[in-house]
Order: C-alpha cells, then structure tokens, then sequence
C-alpha cells in the first residue's frame, strides 16, 4: 500500500519537512481530526492540530503552546502536500 493509499483509509503517514536547516520528522496521527507528532532535532517532540481561531480562521497550533510557528509551518505543507492530494 503507497503513502497516498494509506492516507486515504486513515492510516498513519511519515514524512519530513525542511524547517531552515534542520528537519522535522512528522506522522500524521490523524487525518480526520487533523493531530500530527513532529520531531526536529534539538527540541522535545510535539503534537501539532488544525483549529480555528477568534476570527474564525483556520490555523495550526503547537501542543504544548510555544511552537506555534514551527506548528504553522509543518501544518502549511501538510496542508499542500497532503491534504490537497486527498481531493
């Protein structure tokens, strides 16, 4: 079964992003609800999830907080590279 395959019925993917000159190691735990574990090295492992925001506007968000922008950056491509596959 391919990545894409595997994504589609829900399974776990991995894959890496360039954050700057490191990498992040990402597996989406979720496709439905939108819940990724990222691990870049140097830093603890976190979870990062799609949500909405005051204005109503989607954005990615770091668990624990403070990550927030490494959150939108891994949650951008996911959104490029993953999620726009799935259409």
């Amino acid at each position: 079964m391919d990545n894409d395959e595997a994504g589609r019925r829900g399974q776990q993917k991995k894959f890496h992003v360039a954050v700057g000159e490191k990498i992040a190691y990402v597996e989406i735990i979720s496709l439905q609800n939108k819940i990724c574990a990222v691990e870049l090295p140097g830093l603890e492992p976190i979870f990062i999830t799609r949500i909405r925001d005051k204005n109503n506007k989607s954005c990615w968000v770091s668990i624990p907080q403070g990550n927030d922008a490494l959150a939108s950056i891994i949650g951008n491509y996911i959104d490029q590279q993953v999620y726009s596959k799935m259409k």
